[in-house]
């Protein structure tokens, strides 16, 4: 019964309006549940109204204008990374680095675009200035589909701060690993690449082949159009070598891309390790040495190498290259049973040591925090043995420039401030003097520990 007071007429215009709203709403759900993309990343956000039709309807690869709705979403309410989702037919024109909803209806405005640099750094001027702008749009293309794939495509850029050895990792293969098993696509995708280096896929074409079945499409030299089902523009990244095991299904962490990566380069057939059982055998340490001429060099470097093998190590000094070797590189430190570092991207071998080895960190003055956040957590993470090695000031060569109650050796936190130049005084102009007494002492701790996981796994 009505309440007193209530016309008949504003009840009737409330459940008009609420029904017009309720079918709508789920008219809009049931077109959006029909991407195979879309549908995987529950906080896409719509930003511009494009058609679409039936991934599996093959025509819809030709560049017309149908009348089903689609839109060109994008992820971005993450701190690391945006992710732009065209949800539908896709058509790239790599002379202008544009990438085309190709079913687009003719009530799409034709100026919708988005420029964007797909690389997991978002906020990262720097990085991005090095990543060429791509553009998505809804306007209809000049030209027609040259080269059709049946299946969609991740596009992304090998520019940024893939010149080091972490970002490789990090900004690359790891964010890599965790957008495909995040879409579950397994290995049907097209990787399409701007800023290619042709070094960079050379040297890591064995790992790329696990994330894909396909050809690589190397967008830089191409000059026919390519039509995809749909497009996944950028990568994503959980953090620092992180693997969220929360965001991903199965629950993947870590701990699995460290497997993929043995599966790819790890020894195969009759390969067996040294018995750590076997008479006379030692414990081996690779030491990753700094040779750049950019900071945090070991200054003495011989007396450390002494020091190493006086404990009762088998000492191996590592100095990494870019055309290095991946899969000799994962051998060797595969195969030993300690790793050490001065804080740096050279501590991103880590991923490839055996769970259990050990793993220490040179870390200098001013590097406590990324030491901590860049390599301690992930290596609790996969199960190594973390020891860090933290020098004191008389250990570092900023103790030549600055006085002992000068702030830059004081209070590294206070003296950076958030200053990303400032930063670099502890990263690019400090050396370390190891104190070989005080090391020694480090180093027979990390010795007890290789022992023992070479007694444990050979």
């Amino acid at each position: 019964m009505l309440k007193k007071g209530v016309p008949t007429t504003a009840i009737v215009s409330f459940v008009f309006v609420f029904m017009v709203f309720f079918f709508t709403s789920q008219i809009n759900l049931s077109l959006l549940s029909g991407s195979n993309v879309a549908s995987s990343i529950a906080r896409s956000k719509p930003v511009i109204g494009i058609t679409n039709t039936a991934p599996e309807d093959k025509q819809a690869l030709s560049p017309s204008r149908s009348g089903v709705e689609n839109i060109i979403t994008c992820d971005c309410s993450h701190r690391y990374y945006d992710m732009w989702f065209i949800n539908g037919p896709t058509l790239l024109d790599p002379i202008t680095s544009t990438f085309f909803a190709i079913g687009a209806t003719n009530s799409t405005p034709l100026d919708s675009t988005v420029k964007f640099h797909p690389y997991p750094r978002k906020t990262d001027k720097n990085a991005k200035a090095k990543v060429n702008e791509l553009t998505l749009t809804s306007a209809p293309p000049k030209s027609s589909c040259g080269i059709r794939h049946s299946s969609p495509a991740i596009v992304f850029s090998t520019g940024g701060y893939t010149g080091n050895f972490y970002h490789q990792f990090n900004d690359g293969l790891l964010a890599l690993y965790i957008t495909i098993n995040s879409l579950t696509l397994d290995q049907d995708v097209i990787l399409v690449v701007t800023n290619w280096s042709e070094w960079w896929a050379k040297k890591y074409a064995d790992l790329l082949h696990q994330f894909t079945r396909h050809p690589i499409v190397n967008m830089d030299n191409q000059t026919r159009t390519h039509c995809f089902p749909s497009a996944i523009v950028g990568l994503m990244t959980h953090g620092p070598l992180v693997v969220d095991p929360t965001l991903l299904p199965r629950n993947k962490t870590l701990l699995d891309f460290h497997a993929l990566l043995q599966n790819t380069y790890g020894p195969r057939g009759n390969y067996l390790p040294t018995s750590g059982k076997s008479k006379g055998a030692r414990p081996k340490l690779v030491l990753v040495n700094r040779k750049n001429g950019v900071g945090r060099e070991i200054l003495n470097l011989k007396e450390v190498l002494k020091a190493i093998k006086e404990v009762g190590f088998k000492a191996i000094v590592f100095e990494p290259k870019r055309n290095a070797s991946v899969r000799e590189t994962y051998r060797l430190l595969h195969g030993s049973h300690a790793m050490l570092a001065v804080h740096g991207a050279a501590m991103t071998h880590l991923l490839f040591l055996r769970v259990g080895a050990v793993v220490g960190e040179i870390v200098p003055i001013g590097t406590d925090w990324p030491a901590k956040t860049f390599y301690e957590k992930p290596a609790t993470v996969l199960g190594l043995e973390y020891m860090k090695y933290k020098i004191e000031v008389n250990e570092s060569s900023l103790a030549e420039k600055y006085r002992v109650n000068d702030l830059v050796l004081k209070n590294p936190s206070a003296f950076v401030n958030g200053n990303y130049t400032k930063a670099m005084v502890y990263m690019k102009t400090q050396n370390v003097k190891l104190d070989i007494v005080r090391f020694r002492a480090y180093l027979k701790e990390a010795f007890v520990k290789a022992q023992r996981f070479m007694d444990k796994e050979g």
